[in-house]
């Protein structure tokens, strides 16, 4: 009996080593496998950092040739003028000579939006401004609220005074007389 109760402790002994060192192999497999995993994810990423960083190299010398032609096309140089009934485009520079120009029509525009009541001009976002040659010269801006609802029109004339209307100009909303320091 003492025979059969020591061979059977040792069976005993030995299952449970033997599934120890299965469940150890299993582990050691399972981690070799992350670890190639990472290798390989860690190699596609550098490839394709590399790639990126070569699309960006030949990205930024075709910028640098397109920077000057990216200045035109911006319109930000660019203003539409209006004489009568004839509609032409212009360089800034032809305008310079104004109280209110190019380079400071916006100054006007936002001072004349946040000297209204509750007026915010960081929730509209404006259009490029057009100028008018009646009179001394005005400048119109079309501009939308930046939560796509609502639209307005701003009127900059050469004395300062800056006129908000409702965007399709039926209504006049607000009028002021803005002076940049």
């Amino acid at each position: 009996m003492k025979k059969l109760l020591n061979t059977i402790t040792i069976i005993a002994i030995l299952c449970i080593l033997a599934s120890v060192g299965f469940f150890g192999y299993n582990k050691y497999q399972e981690v070799e496998l992350e670890k190639n995993e990472l290798q390989a994810k860690q190699k596609n990423s550098s490839n394709s950092q590399n790639t990126t960083e070569e699309m960006s190299n030949e990205n930024n010398s075709s910028e640098t040739q397109n920077v000057t032609q990216e200045q035109t096309n911006d319109g930000s140089e660019i203003v539409k003028v209006h004489e009568g009934g004839s509609e032409r485009t212009t360089h800034e520079n032809e305008f310079s000579n104004l109280k209110v120009n190019r380079d400071n029509v916006f100054d006007y525009v936002i001072a004349g939006v946040n000297q209204t009541e509750s007026g915010d001009a960081s929730l509209i976002k404006f259009q490029q401004p057009e100028f008018s040659a009646q009179d001394d010269g005005i400048w119109r801006i079309a501009a939308n609220n930046k939560s796509g609802h609502g639209s307005y029109t701003f009127i900059v004339e050469q004395d300062g005074t800056v006129q908000i209307w409702d965007g399709l100009m039926n209504e006049k909303i607000e009028e002021q007389k803005v002076t940049l320091n």
